[in-house]
């Protein structure tokens, strides 16, 4: 798109605002919308006709369709969609081919790389306080929230991020397993009543600095925690939003150990993931927002949004396959495996756990 717009109209790439394609404004069919033609109606005033500046914004896009079909005509593969038109609200439309649906999904398997743009293969610590060292539940709230601002903005810094990840994650957790008579502190003894990666979710899942004493997120889900009042997030169950990320990133990677003696299927089936696509194709995008907003709560809420339309997809019925019905991860392995490296990177970012077996 940016390379259209640089041929269209003959623009330095510094000039061109960055505007991330989105998935959730598109319609329809559409994999993705992109709001660059409003912006760059602003670049281009004086250049334009006296008019409207809807007007404007409809031919500035058409101008960047037209661009991308000849550069798809001239051979380039990344501009050869199935199909690109602008709309009523001077966007840009974007319907992906089959391989390119495939692409993203499998892009996203390496969810560093995916998320960031690059490989983690840089050098250093990532931040993590210790929480059990805060005296008050509010002063480890603040903990991990500047962990996770300091972990989303080294992940998207000038240089190279440290390795994240690796090897097997198992379900222990160190405060829970600590006798709670050693737990002093109030900060301390919630941890040691829901854990820490709960406390962390928990932590970074509102949107206030400052939140009021007995505000929620949910049902049941304090913004503060207490050994006393430790509400949903002292549960393993789907009313826990940390277990429930934690649970499904599990989930993902069991299914593909399951799916190795699969069905085996050259099938198009990307009409049956399009919940999980679109969220796995807007994950840069929130990541970015998240660190120029410097709110961990937006990364938070998108897990928890691929994480409910992953269980929708994984649940969903595969009876329109001849014989014995097959799970949708033999059907679409690479699926899991999108759904397990976001997840998997989101939560690391987060300063949390992902547990690699159920």
């Amino acid at each position: 798109m940016r390379r259209a717009a640089r041929r269209a109209f003959d623009l330095d790439d510094a000039d061109i605002p960055l505007v991330w394609p989105r998935a959730d404004q598109a319609a329809g069919s559409v994999d993705a919308a992109v709001a660059l033609p409003p912006r760059l109606v602003g670049l281009l005033r004086d250049r334009l006709p006296k008019g409207r500046d809807d007007t404007h914004r409809r031919s500035v896009a058409a101008r960047l369709v037209t661009e991308i079909d000849s550069l798809a005509a001239e051979g380039m593969t990344d501009a050869a969609f199935a199909e690109v038109s602008g709309d009523e609200r001077g966007f840009v439309n974007v319907t992906f081919s089959c391989d390119q649906r495939q692409n993203l999904v499998e892009a996203a398997a390496d969810g560093p790389a995916f998320l960031t743009g690059r490989p983690w293969t840089g050098t250093g610590e990532w931040p993590r306080s210790d929480l059990r060292k805060a005296g008050p539940v509010a002063q480890a709230r603040r903990f991990a929230r500047a962990d996770a601002r300091a972990r989303i903005a080294l992940a998207l810094g000038t240089d190279d991020p440290p390795p994240g990840p690796t090897g097997e994650v198992s379900w222990r957790d160190l405060h829970l397993d600590t006798d709670r008579a050693r737990l002093h502190t109030p900060a301390a003894r919630t941890l040691g009543r829901i854990g820490e990666d709960s406390a962390r979710v928990a932590f970074c899942r509102s949107v206030p600095e400052r939140p009021r004493q007995n505000e929620t997120t949910g049902h049941d889900l304090p913004v503060l925690p207490s050994a006393e009042r430790p509400g949903a997030w002292a549960r393993l169950t789907e009313a826990n939003p940390a277990f429930r990320l934690r649970y499904a990133h599990a989930h993902a990677l069991t299914s593909l150990r399951w799916a190795r003696d699969g069905v085996s299927t050259t099938e198009c089936r990307h009409h049956d993931n399009a919940g999980v696509r679109t969220l796995l194709f807007d994950g840069p995008g929130v990541l970015d927002t998240a660190a120029r907003r410097e709110e961990p709560h937006i990364l938070v809420r998108y897990l928890e949004a691929l994480t409910s339309a992953y269980d929708e997809w994984r649940r969903g019925s595969t009876a329109d396959v001849e014989g014995e019905a097959p799970t949708r991860a033999a059907l679409d392995p690479a699926l899991p495996a999108a759904v397990a490296g976001v997840l998997d990177t989101g939560l690391f970012l987060l300063g949390v756990s992902a547990p690699t077996r159920l």
